[in-house]
C-alpha cells in the first residue's frame, strides 16, 4: 500500500485510534497515549512536507551558490578581457602616433605632399596627451634620422595664443610666419637644435635671431626686446635665445616666428608638435 493511500485512504475495519507509548531513558515509567488515527496521519503528512521543503531549500541554496560562483568567474573573465582591450587600444594609439610622426618627417624631407590640417590637428592632440611617440620613434630611426628628429623645429618657442596665422601666398594678406602673443619679457626658446646664423637688428623684424637646423630648415624669431645668443652659438631645443618684445615694425608685444625650408617660408604649424 502506498504512503498516500495509507495517509488519506480508508479501509474497512481499519482502527480509528493508535496507541503510542513514550518510554523515557531513566527514572520514569513509560507513558501511554492514545492518538486518533486522523491526527497521526496529519502529523506524518506534516513531517513529510517538512522534509520535502527542507530538501527543496537545500537544493535551491546549492543552486544559488553555484550560480554565484559562476557569476564571479564570468566577472573575472570580463575584467581580464577589458584589460586586454584597453592594452590593444593603447598600442593602437602608439602606432598611430608613430605613423603620424614618420609622415611628418617625410613631409619635412619633401617626399610627400603637406598633410591636411585635420590630420595635423589630430597629431597635435595625440602628442599633447601622450608624448611617447618621439621616444618610440627614436629606436627605429637611423643616426641621421635621429639627428633630424632633434634638429627639426617642433617645439613652440613661446607659450601664448596665435594672433595671426601663416599666409604663404603673395598679396595684401601675405604673412610668412605666425604671431604668438605673450607677456613682454617672456623667454623665447629655440624650437630645435641648431646654430645661430644671425643675431641682430632689422627695421622690419627688430631684434631677431635666425637659427639653422640643417636639412635646409631655418627658423626666425623676431620683435624681441633683447637677445641672449650670438652668431655661431650652438643651441639646443628649448634653450632661451631671446626675450619677447615689441621692436621693429610691430603693433604690440608678440613673437613673429617663421620656418623656412630651402629659403621658402612654410607654415610653422606643420612642424610644431605640442
Amino acid at each position: 500500500m502506498s504512503v498516500w493511500k495509507w495517509l488519506f485512504g480508508s479501509r474497512k475495519r481499519a482502527p480509528s485510534r493508535i496507541r503510542v507509548y513514550l518510554v523515557p531513558d531513566k527514572g520514569h515509567d513509560s507513558v501511554e497515549r492514545i492518538v486518533p488515527l486522523l491526527y497521526f496521519r496529519l502529523m506524518v503528512a506534516a513531517a513529510v512536507v517538512g522534509v520535502l521543503a527542507l530538501l527543496f531549500l537545500v537544493f535551491s541554496s546549492g543552486s544559488l551558490f553555484i550560480e554565484k560562483q559562476e557569476r564571479r568567474i564570468l566577472e573575472r573573465r570580463l575584467e581580464e578581457m577589458n584589460k586586454r582591450v584597453a592594452r590593444v587600444h593603447s598600442l593602437e594609439i602608439q602606432l598611430e602616433e608613430t605613423t603620424l610622426v614618420l609622415l611628418k618627417i617625410q613631409e619635412m624631407l619633401g617626399n610627400r605632399a603637406p598633410m591636411p590640417d585635420s590630420l595635423l590637428q589630430s597629431m597635435v592632440a595625440r602628442e599633447s596627451r601622450a608624448g611617447e611617440a618621439m621616444a618610440l620613434l627614436e629606436g627605429d630611426l637611423s643616426i641621421e634620422g635621429q639627428q633630424m628628429l632633434h634638429t627639426t623645429p617642433n617645439t613652440w618657442p613661446v607659450v601664448g595664443w596665435v594672433s595671426r596665422v601663416f599666409v604663404g601666398k603673395r598679396g595684401p594678406t601675405y604673412h610668412p610666419g605666425i604671431d604668438i602673443v605673450a607677456e613682454m619679457g617672456t623667454p623665447v626658446r629655440s624650437a630645435g637644435d641648431g646654430i645661430v646664423l644671425v643675431a641682430g637688428w632689422n627695421d622690419e623684424y627688430g631684434n631677431f635671431v635666425l637659427v639653422e637646423h640643417g636639412f635646409g630648415i631655418t627658423t626666425l624669431y623676431a620683435h624681441n626686446s633683447s637677445l641672449s645668443v650670438r652668431k655661431e652659438d650652438r643651441v639646443k631645443s628649448g634653450d632661451v635665445i631671446a626675450f619677447l618684445g615689441n621692436t621693429g615694425r610691430s603693433t604690440g608685444a608678440h613673437l613673429h616666428f617663421e620656418v623656412r625650408r630651402n629659403g621658402i617660408p612654410v607654415d610653422p604649424k606643420n612642424y610644431l608638435l605640442d
